[in-house]
C-alpha cells in the first residue's frame, strides 16, 4: 500500500499481548518525530481516535532505518475485535486503516530449542510452545517446520514439516554427513489462525561424528554385490557369445 510518504503498511499480532504495525519510509525519515498512530476499537466513540492519553502509539525507527514500527499493547484479544487506525504525518491526517487481529496472527517462535544425541547416533531436537496456558493459542492445533543445514554450507538446507502436535523431531544420523557441524531451527503455524508463520527460533548446533556400523556396511554391501554379480554375468555372457562365434 502506498500513500504519500508511507509504503507497505501492514499489521500482525502475537494474539497474546501486542499488535504490531509497520510501514516503509524513506531512509531520512524520523519515525518518532514525523509520524503518530492513533487507534480505537470498533464500536467505541469516534472521538477516541484522537485521545492522546490512551489511544496513541509513537512509532520507532526500525533497525534498517527504512521502516517505522508501532506496537499496541493489550491485556487480551478476542476473535471479534477490530482496530481502526489513523496515521498522521507531521500533524496531518493521512488515512485510516482497519485491522482484525484474528486475521493477522503471527505466532511467537518456539522457545528453548535443544538437541540431544541418543544411543542410536541420531539427534533429537526438542522445543517448547511460546504461550502460557492462559493464552488463546495455548493447546490449539499447531504445525511445525524444522530446518537444518551444514554450518559450512548454509545454502544446502533440509526442511521437514511436522503435521501433528509434537514438540520434538528426530534427525537420523544416516541422513547427515559425518565429520560436519550442523545448525537447526524451528518455526510454527497455528492452523486455526494460519495467516503467518512465526519467525524461526534461535538456532542450535551439533556435530555429526556418526560411526559406520557393521549393519550399515552390510546394508550397503548387499546391493553393491548384486550389481557386481549382474555386471560379471553380463560380461561373461558377451565373452561366451564371442567365443562361440569365433569357434564356429
Amino acid at each position: 500500500m502506498t500513500t504519500g510518504h508511507v509504503q507497505e503498511f501492514a499489521c500482525f499480532t502475537d494474539y497474546d499481548k501486542e499488535l504490531v504495525c509497520h510501514w516503509k519510509v524513506p531512509a531520512q525519515a524520523n519515525c518518532s518525530k514525523e509520524f503518530l498512530l492513533y487507534y480505537r476499537h470498533e464500536g467505541f466513540s469516534a472521538r477516541q481516535v484522537f485521545n492522546k492519553i490512551n489511544n496513541e502509539c509513537v512509532p520507532k525507527t526500525g533497525k534498517d532505518s527504512l521502516r517505522c514500527t508501532c506496537t499496541i499493547y493489550r491485556d487480551y484479544f478476542v476473535s471479534g475485535l477490530t482496530y481502526i487506525l489513523s496515521l498522521q504525518f507531521n500533524g496531518t491526517d493521512m488515512w485510516n486503516y482497519t485491522v482484525t487481529p484474528a486475521l493477522v496472527v503471527k505466532p511467537r517462535a518456539p522457545k528453548n530449542l535443544s538437541v540431544q544425541k541418543v544411543e542410536s547416533g541420531n539427534f533429537i531436537l526438542s522445543w517448547e510452545e511460546s504461550y502460557s496456558s492462559h493464552s488463546i493459542l495455548s493447546g490449539l492445533p499447531v504445525i511445525y517446520e524444522v530446518k537444518y543445514w551444514r554450518k559450512q554450507h548454509p545454502t544446502e538446507i533440509s526442511v521437514k514439516a511436522i503435521k501433528y502436535q509434537a514438540t520434538s523431531f528426530e534427525i537420523t544420523a544416516g541422513s547427515l554427513r559425518r565429520g560436519y557441524d550442523y545448525v537447526a531451527s524451528v518455526r510454527c503455524n497455528y492452523t486455526d489462525y494460519p495467516a503467518y508463520w512465526s519467525e524461526w527460533s534461535e538456532e542450535v548446533e551439533f556435530h555429526c561424528d556418526y560411526q559406520v556400523k557393521a549393519e550399515d556396511i552390510l546394508q550397503m554391501a548387499v546391493p553393491v554385490s548384486c550389481i557386481l554379480i549382474m555386471a560379471v554375468s553380463v560380461i561373461c555372457y558377451f565373452c561366451f557369445t564371442k567365443y562361440v562365434t569365433y569357434c564356429s
